[in-house]
């Protein structure tokens, strides 16, 4: 019978961006959702369930994560550990930029269109209630400034470089698990 793995805090902290500490409250929190006499490491969790942990429950972006970092709308513990790792204060703001960017392109059509902006913006003000005109100014003066080829989309390029000269990115995209 193969030997199951040991995970271990300290080398998992080395493939990632997590702290022992982090990758150790992270686990606690991924077993609390399996059955105990299952082995958590073998578990998988259900988006539903990812999406009700204490630190995704208030993103108004939760399900576009779960989406973006779960191939098959299931987490394994791997999979929580990367996407924790992406969220934490010390990913590189490229690697930041780039998932930013897929959580936003919310009709995966590979931009960040005026509707998926429109959206993002609905999405962030917690409101449907906004002017349509107001929508459509805030909209327009968001790609006035950051897209650099005036096709009214946004490339992953273009979103990247937008990311590098906002101060508070870094900041706003990160969860602390």
């Amino acid at each position: 019978m193969p030997r199951k793995r040991r995970w271990q805090p300290g080398k998992l902290s080395a493939l990632t961006f997590l702290t022992k500490k982090e990758i150790i409250r992270i686990q606690r929190t991924f077993q609390s959702f399996c059955p105990e006499e299952k082995d958590y490491r073998e578990e998988k969790l259900t988006s539903k369930q990812m999406c009700s942990w204490p630190e995704l429950k208030v993103n108004p972006f939760r399900d576009r994560i779960c989406k973006v970092f779960s191939c098959d709308g299931t987490f394994s513990f791997e999979d929580v550990l990367g996407m924790a790792s992406i969220f934490s204060d010390r990913a590189s703001p490229r690697l930041k930029a780039e998932y930013a960017f897929y959580i936003y392109d919310l009709n995966e059509d590979g931009f960040i269109d005026k509707e998926d902006l429109q959206s993002i913006i609905r999405r962030l003000l917690n409101t449907e209630y906004l002017k349509k005109e107001d929508l459509i100014a805030l909209t327009t003066r968001i790609l006035g400034e950051a897209d650099l080829i005036q096709d009214n989309m946004l490339s992953l390029a273009e979103f990247e470089h937008a990311m590098s000269k906002s101060p508070d990115f870094l900041h706003s995209f990160r969860i602390r698990f």
